[in-house]
C-alpha cells in the first residue's frame, strides 16, 4: 500500500491520479491491470479518503471548525474500514489470478494521531509527503472553488482594501485547533510540492516499480 499524503492543497489528488494513469488502463474509479516495464502483471486500487468526510464536517471545514480528537479517531477508524472493503472486494476479483494487489490511497493525515492509527491498520504501508509550504497550499485551495477546505482563509476589509489573516485560537493539545501539518516521524518518501505533477507522478510510479522489482 502506498499512502499520498501533504498539506490540504498539495495537490495530492491530482499527483496521485496523474499516477494512477502512468501505472496501467489508466481508470482511477475501479480496479485496474497494472503493466510496468520489468515487473509482472498487477492489479492497483486507487482510494480518495475525502469521500469518507461526512458532510457536517465538510461544512465545519468551511467554517475554520476543525474536528477534535475523538472525531479524527472515529473518521480515522471509518476511512480503515472503508479501505479494508475496497481491498477485500479487489482481492475476491483477483481470484483465481492471485497478481499482485496495490492500493494507493490519498489523504491529507494532518495529525499525528490520524496517522497512527492508519498505520496500526496499514502497518507496511509506504507513505510519500507532497512536501509544500502553507501559503502555497492555501493559495491552491483558494484558487478552487469545489475545495470543501479553505485553510486559515484570509477576511478582505473593504472599507480600508487591505487583507488580514482570519485567526482561530491557538492550542498546543492533542485537539489542535488550527489544524497545522503535525511533522512526520517515520521513515517517508518526499516530493516537491513545487514540481510539475507528471514529475511528481513519474516520482509515485518509480516507487512502486521499486517495490515490485523488491518482492521478486
Amino acid at each position: 500500500m502506498f499512502v499520498v499524503f501533504g498539506r490540504p492543497g498539495a495537490g495530492k489528488s491530482t499527483v496521485s491520479q496523474a499516477a494512477v494513469r502512468l501505472l496501467g488502463d489508466g481508470d482511477s474509479s475501479k480496479v485496474c491491470t497494472g503493466k510496468l516495464s520489468n515487473v509482472d502483471e498487477f492489479l492497483y486500487i486507487y482510494l480518495d479518503l475525502d469521500v469518507c468526510i461526512p458532510q457536517w464536517m465538510k461544512d465545519n471545514f468551511a467554517k475554520g471548525v476543525y474536528p477534535t480528537l475523538a472525531e479524527r479517531i472515529e473518521f480515522t477508524s471509518n476511512a480503515c474500514d472503508y479501505v479494508t472493503d475496497k481491498i477485500n472486494f479487489a482481492q475476491n476479483k483477483n481470484q483465481p489470478d492471485n497478481k499482485a494487489l496495490i492500493p494507493i490511497i490519498s489523504f491529507s493525515f494532518v495529525n499525528t494521531d490520524m496517522r497512527v492509527e492508519f498505520r496500526k491498520r496499514f502497518p507496511h504501508s509506504e507513505w510519500i509527503l507532497v512536501d509544500t509550504s502553507m501559503e502555497v497550499a492555501e493559495e491552491r485551495i483558494l484558487s478552487r472553488e469545489d475545495h470543501f477546505y479553505k485553510g486559515s482563509g484570509d477576511i478582505q476589509n473593504e472599507e480600508e482594501g487591505d487583507s488580514t489573516r482570519k485567526t482561530i485560537e491557538s492550542s498546543d493539545t492533542d485537539d489542535n485547533s488550527e489544524w497545522e501539518f503535525n511533522p512526520v516521524d517515520y521513515p517517508h518518501v518526499i516530493l516537491d510540492g513545487n514540481d510539475e505533477v507528471a514529475t511528481n507522478a513519474k516520482k509515485i510510479v518509480d516507487v512502486i516499480r521499486n517495490q515490485l522489482l523488491n518482492q521478486k
